[in-house]
C-alpha cells in the first residue's frame, strides 16, 4: 500500500498486488516534505505534480500526465534473465593498437605491450590514454571563487597524489623523501609543469582546497565510461564495507568529551575493536570474470550496516540510469525493510539473513546459510540462488587491494571529508588502471593492481644504460662532441 498525504487535496491510496499476498508493505509519503515530495516525483510518474516553472505557449504538451499501470509494474523484481544466463557476461573486447594508441604511444610500444612477455606498460600510459582536463575546469571554477592554490597545477598535484597511492607510502611525506634518488621529477612528462615535484606541504595544501565531491564526481565520470565500453555492465550490485582507520587517538578528549576526528566514531565489527574511523558502504557491480568499485558512500565508523545499506542504495539509484536485477549482501544489511525496499526497487535482495529469526520464514540453505525464502523466486533452486549468493566475496577481494597493495587501511589525515577524498582516489586509480588496459588492447591487465607500474623514464631504463656504458659500449654518438 502507498499512501500519499497532502494538507489541501485528497490523499492518494495506491493498492499493490503484494499487498494481496503479503499484506505487511505500506509506504507513506508526506507532501509537504521535501524528502518525500522528491521520492514521489522521481519514483512515481503516475501522481500529478504541479510544475512551477514558467514555458512558453509553444511549450506547453496536450500530452495526458496520467498513465495506465500494469501487473509487471507490481512484479518487475523478477529478473528478465535466467538460468546461467544470469550470471553470464560478454569478455572485455580487444582493442587493436589503431582504435586507441595510434598517435599516443609508438607502436614499438604497443608491440611491447603484446609480445614481450611480462611487461605491463607504463604508469604513464594513465594519463596518456585518459581526459584529466576535469581538474583542469575545476581549478579554474575554484579560483574564480576566491581560491589559491599558489600557482599550482591540480591536474600536476594529483597525478603525483595517484602515483603516490599507486606506490603505496603511507602518507604525503613518503613522496617527498621519493625525490631525493631522482635527479628530476618523474611523471615530467605527463604535467604542465614539467619541473613540478609536490612536497608533502603543496600535497597537503591543495588536497585540502579541493572539494571531495570534485573526485567523487571525477571517479563517477569514471564509472560511465566503463559502462560506455562494456567494461562494467549493469546487472548484479554487491554491497559490504570496509573501516577505514582515522590518524587520530582512539580515546577522546577529557575536555571535550569527543576524538580528535570529531567526524569519526568508534568502529566494533562482530566482536572486534576497529578503533576510530569511517565505514563507507560501498558497492561493487559484479561481472564474472571481473568486479569493480562503483559508488560509496561514507560513514562514521559505529554506522548501522541495515541503515547503511538502505541509504547506500537509496543514494546510488538517485543517480544511477542503469537497470540493476540482483542486490546481494551479508547478513549485516538483513533487514525485512531492507528486503521490501530492494524487490521495490525491482532487484531481487540476495541478502543473508540471521539464524535467530523466529517470525520469518527462514530456512537454511546450506550449513550456517540462511535465507528469507519469501524473496527467492519461484523459478530458482535454492543451489541456484546459493551460487548467486557465492559471488558476493568477490566484493572482499577488491576491497582487499585497498589496504595490501594501495596502504588505504589508514588516513593520514583526518575528517569525513578527507575520508571521501581518500577512498574516491583509490577508486579513480583502479578505474584508470581498468580504462588504460582496455584502451592498449590488454584486458587481461583490467584485474591486475600491479600494471602501469613502472615508469617511462626512470629506473630499470636508465639503469640498463649506465650499465652498458660503464661495461664498455659506445652507440654511434659517443665520439661526437
Amino acid at each position: 500500500m502507498i499512501r500519499i498525504l497532502y494538507k489541501k487535496k485528497a490523499n492518494i491510496y495506491q493498492t499493490q498486488l503484494i499487498d494481496f499476498i503479503q499484506g505487511r508493505t505500506i509506504e507513506i509519503y508526506e507532501m509537504w516534505v521535501s524528502k518525500d515530495r522528491n521520492f514521489v516525483k522521481k519514483n512515481f510518474k503516475w501522481v500529478f505534480m504541479r510544475h512551477y516553472n514558467k514555458r512558453d505557449d509553444f511549450e506547453v504538451s496536450n500530452e495526458s500526465t496520467l498513465i495506465q499501470l500494469e501487473i509487471t509494474h507490481f512484479i518487475q523484481w523478477v529478473p528478465k534473465l535466467n538460468g546461467p544466463y544470469l550470471y553470464r557476461f560478454p569478455r572485455v573486447k580487444t582493442m587493436q593498437f589503431e582504435d586507441y594508441a595510434e598517435g599516443i604511444i609508438s607502436k614499438k610500444e604497443g608491440d611491447m605491450l603484446h609480445y614481450l612477455e611480462k611487461f605491463n606498460g607504463y604508469i604513464e600510459y594513465l594519463f596518456y590514454f585518459n581526459d584529466f582536463s576535469f581538474f583542469d575546469d575545476l581549478q579554474e571554477r575554484l579560483e574564480s571563487d576566491g581560491v589559491s592554490f599558489k600557482n599550482m597545477f591540480i591536474r600536476d598535484l594529483f597525478v603525483y597524489e595517484l602515483f603516490r597511492v599507486n606506490l603505496g607510502t603511507k602518507n604525503y611525506a613518503g613522496l617527498e623523501r621519493l625525490s631525493r634518488f631522482l635527479h628530476a621529477p618523474p611523471l615530467f612528462d605527463v604535467c604542465h609543469d614539467p619541473y613540478f615535484f609536490p612536497t608533502a606541504a603543496d600535497v597537503s595544501y591543495v588536497m585540502k582546497r579541493i572539494p571531495p565531491e570534485a573526485l567523487f564526481e571525477f571517479f563517477q565520470l569514471l564509472v560511465k565510461e566503463c559502462f560506455k565500453l562494456g567494461i562494467i555492465i549493469p546487472r548484479i550490485l554487491i554491497w559490504d564495507g570496509q573501516f577505514i582507520r582515522s590518524n587520530c587517538n582512539n580515546n577522546k578528549d577529557k575536555d571535550k568529551d569527543r576524538y580528535n576526528d570529531p567526524d569519526a566514531e568508534y568502529c566494533r565489527h562482530n566482536g572486534t575493536k576497529k578503533g576510530v574511523g569511517y565505514d563507507p558502504g560501498i558497492l561493487y557491480a559484479y561481472c564474472y570474470n571481473r568486479w569493480f568499485p562503483i559508488y560509496f558512500q561514507m560513514f562514521p565508523g559505529n554506522r548501522n550496516d541495515t541503515r547503511a545499506y538502505k541509504e547506500t542504495l537509496s543514494a546510488f539509484f538517485e543517480i544511477s540510469e542503469e537497470k540493476w536485477m540482483i542486490s546481494i549482501a551479508d547478513s549485516g544489511a538483513y533487514s525485512l525493510k531492507n528486503m521490501d525496499y530492494t524487490r521495490n526497487k525491482g532487484l531481487v535482495p540476495v541478502i543473508r539473513a540471521r539464524k535467530n529469526i523466529k517470525n520469518q520464514p527462514v530456512k537454511e540453505l546450506k550449513e550456517k546459510f540462511y535465507f528469507n525464502t519469501d524473496f527467492i523466486p519461484k523459478e530458482w533452486s535454492a543451489d541456484f540462488f546459493l551460487k548467486i549468493y557465492s559471488f558476493r566475496p568477490m566484493i572482499e577481494e577488491g576491497n582487499s587491494f585497498n589496504n595490501t597493495y594501495y596502504n588505504g587501511s589508514r588516513m593520514n589525515t583526518r575528517g569525513i571529508d578527507a575520508a571521501i577524498k581518500q577512498r574516491a582516489t583509490i577508486y579513480i586509480l583502479i578505474l584508470l588502471k581498468a580504462l588504460t588496459a582496455y584502451k592498449v588492447g590488454r584486458p587481461d591487465l583490467i584485474m591486475t593492481p600491479s600494471a602501469f607500474d613502472a615508469s617511462k623514464y626512470f629506473g630499470v631504463q636508465f639503469a640498463r644504460v649506465r650499465l652498458a656504458e660503464e661495461s664498455g659500449y659506445k652507440n654511434k654518438f659517443s665520439n661526437k662532441q
